[in-house]
């Protein structure tokens, strides 16, 4: 087995190594982190914990996980496809597609992500037909009012969406583009 590579316990109740990865999601079923899992993480920045760890185990986890995590998602229910997952730290950076006008998305274009430059989108963006999840925040730079136009395919939205202007959603009639 590779350093980088993730170890469980054969009843994969205790996770015993986390690879050295930005992101990681603990497997469902696991119940405890040992205590030097994280010693060769020098890259986490988001860790995700299951609903099966008990409070006592998520204090533990936060104890001796490494510094440089920054985005924290203890589970209350079962994981969601990562698809649907509207967490915006949430992503395989090797995945990602950025639009004309800064827009981020992943997941083969079906996770809108963030908006990265606010002075190209205006007052209106229209959200491409495709797009299933768009997660918390990612219209939260905008300075103006926003008008998101979204396509009937948009499932899941996640919180804080809009900027302090605010702004509104219309959804556009099935396969009718503005």
């Amino acid at each position: 087995m590779k350093i980088n590579e993730e170890l469980y316990s054969t009843n994969n109740k205790l996770l015993l190594r986390v690879p050295n990865v930005k992101r990681y999601q603990i497997r469902e079923g696991c119940e405890q982190v040992d205590e030097h899992a994280f010693d060769d993480c020098k890259l986490l920045e988001a860790l995700y914990m299951p609903y099966t760890f008990s409070e006592e185990e998520v204090d533990k986890t936060l104890n001796i996980m490494p510094e440089s995590v920054e985005n924290i998602c203890a589970w209350d229910r079962p994981y969601v496809e990562e698809v649907y997952d509207v967490n915006e730290y949430w992503y395989d950076e090797k995945d990602t597609t950025m639009d004309m006008y800064g827009v981020v998305y992943a997941n083969g274009g079906r996770r809108l992500l963030m908006m990265t430059r606010p002075e190209l989108i205006g007052g209106e963006y229209e959200v491409p037909d495709g797009v299933l999840t768009i997660c918390d925040g990612a219209f939260n730079f905008c300075k103006d009012y926003l008008v998101l136009s979204l396509p009937w395919s948009i499932e899941v939205i996640g919180d804080y969406i809009f900027g302090k202007e605010s702004g509104r959603f219309l959804i556009r009639k099935h396969n009718e583009r503005d």
